[in-house]
């Protein structure tokens, strides 16, 4: 694609996506460059090397602008449902954080469902319960904040998460071995 740059945004899993990326790139010897923008809601880069990066407060007042202009839309144009899945893998602190400055419709917090030990479909089931309401009541539009970590949350989702990531090693380490063979 003759692409001369490339710029990913994200944490340690994309700065280690960016180094499989720029190697792979370099062995088609094409020479896109791959930059990398530190930005981690987590707190998991390491300062030592990276002076700065868009952090928890940086995120969460950008994330509520957007919020809140969605929500906005969705009132004045009076049709719009929007479901806003937020950064921060646990806990929920990015989406109770966003909710607290924008108050959407629903904001689900994983740390509430893992108490009330809900479902996948108890957490369906609750929203369009709030859907169906709000539409029985001539508000057929809001905003739902979920977080991104809320399958990980949910116990039967937690094992086939820990499954996949087991598979997913096993078939990498079988890629490193034949990539080393060659």
């Amino acid at each position: 694609m003759n692409l001369t740059g490339l710029v990913l945004v994200g944490a340690t899993t994309t700065m280690t996506d960016a180094c499989y990326l720029s190697n792979f790139l370099i062995k088609k010897s094409c020479y896109t460059r791959v930059v990398v923008v530190p930005a981690s809601v987590d707190g998991n880069i390491d300062p030592q090397y990276i002076p700065t990066s868009i952090g928890f407060d940086t995120c969460s007042k950008y994330y509520s602008q957007l919020i809140g202009n969605m929500l906005t839309d969705s009132a004045s144009a009076i049709k719009y449902w929007y479901f806003i899945r937020l950064m921060g893998n646990q806990p929920s602190h990015m989406a109770l954080e966003c909710a607290l400055k924008t108050c959407p419709n629903v904001a689900i917090i994983s740390e509430e469902e893992v108490d009330r030990k809900d479902t996948l479909r108890d957490i369906v089931n609750n929203l369009c319960e709030v859907i169906c309401d709000r539409a029985n009541n001539g508000k057929n539009f809001g905003c739902i904040l979920i977080p991104e970590g809320l399958l990980a949350c949910i116990a039967s989702f937690d094992q086939m998460i820990i499954e996949l990531n087991q598979v997913f090693a096993k078939v990498k380490t079988h890629q490193e071995k034949a990539q080393l063979a060659h």
